[in-house]
């Protein structure tokens, strides 16, 4: 039955076991929980028989919380866990996240690097696609940074792309921002995002309701995706195709009442079609981050602007740039400025750091 006669472990660990028992979801883990009146430790100690006869596991479930109970191997874990930082909240913990309770299967145990959620934190999901074009770079940045610095705190989930451009947009304001992860919080996934995931730390947190250790598997981020719905108070998308995770992310969030907002993109652009669509269904369009904040009775705050000298000409360029990659060609048709004229203009400002080169000859908006 396992070594349920030894001395008796700290809380925490008893919390790390259950969450950590192969087979046993969020949802039995918590049905067993309520069948021993709340007490782990009473459901830790329980032989065979009376798990057995509350009705609720299966016999290969059965099997695995007894095989399970090696207390060496528990506290092993929860000393390296420690080790490294990583705080173990429970379900009844005071500090566990009360909108993850909103769901129907909470995590039994949240892991965390860095700091805490505070319950009084308003977090925004800012999401997008994974291979985001600059344009998608940009508009999560600069929703981001407005939303920073406004004092809400941006929440997504660290991929490349356009999560990862929030999480830097936050960060840039000196603004909080949570990583919510598909991973182990000591697995950087990607791993090219180290630096990011070093700030997340030091400016927010990572959080998981995986082990650590446990490796970025595909099964995991739709997974992901329903606790980053829950802990937002609103859900912004700035590229998606039609069918894409990023959606899944929206359904987790429209079952959870949640708001729902969009950047409009070209209608012939894949990226952009999850986004028209969400539009086309009733989310709210978003251009600026007051599109956003407005939605929630919050004022929206400037952001810090380069105060750069531009002269006349730079001054007509500058105002036919935006987010969308433009060539010089297509901004001296705009302009009805000569082609070399317009090239001499955006060299100058690429210099000063208000525009910059995407592709071959294409230009956009240093946000």
């Amino acid at each position: 039955m396992g070594d349920i006669g030894e001395a008796a472990m700290e809380k925490d660990e008893y919390w790390l076991w259950l969450g950590t028992i192969p087979g046993i979801g969020n949802v039995t883990a918590l049905k067993l929980l309520n069948a021993f009146g709340g007490d782990i430790r009473a459901l830790y100690e329980a032989d065979k028989k009376m798990i057995a006869g509350r009705h609720i596991v299966n016999e290969k479930q059965l099997q695995s919380i007894i095989y399970s109970r090696n207390r060496d191997r528990i506290c092993r874990a929860y000393a390296q866990m420690k080790e490294k930082g990583i705080q173990c909240l429970s379900i009844v913990d005071i500090h566990y996240p009360d909108m993850l309770k909103s769901l129907h299967d909470p995590p039994i145990v949240l892991y965390l690097l860095g700091s805490i959620p505070a319950p009084e934190e308003w977090m925004i999901a800012l999401i997008g696609a994974r291979q985001c074009s600059s344009y998608g770079r940009q508009v999560s940045r600069m929703l981001a940074r407005g939303i920073a610095v406004s004092g809400l705190t941006v929440v997504s989930g660290m991929a490349r792309g356009s999560d990862s451009a929030a999480h830097w947009g936050a960060l840039e304001e000196g603004g909080r921002t949570f990583a919510v992860l598909g991973c182990g919080v000591d697995v950087c996934y990607p791993r090219e995002n180290i630096d990011l995931y070093t700030e997340i730390i030091r400016n927010g947190g990572i959080l998981s309701e995986f082990p650590p250790g446990t490796k970025p598997e595909g099964y995991h981020f739709p997974r992901r995706n329903r606790l980053i719905a829950a802990l937002a108070k609103g859900i912004v998308v700035t590229e998606a195709k039609q069918k894409s995770g990023t959606l899944t992310t929206v359904e987790h969030g429209l079952d959870l009442g949640k708001d729902i907002f969009a950047v409009p993109g070209r209608i012939d652009d894949a990226l952009s079609e999850g986004c028209n669509q969400l539009i086309r269904a009733g989310a709210k369009l978003v251009m600026q981050p007051s599109d956003i904040l407005e939605e929630f009775g919050i004022l929206a705050r400037e952001y810090k602007k380069n105060n750069i000298t531009l002269d006349n000409s730079e001054k007509v360029v500058y105002a036919s740039i935006c987010l969308v990659p433009r060539s010089a060609d297509e901004i001296a048709a705009l302009t009805g400025m000569d082609v070399q004229s317009v090239i001499h203009c955006l060299v100058r400002m690429e210099l000063k750091g208000i525009i910059h080169r995407v592709g071959k000859n294409q230009y956009v908006l240093s946000i």
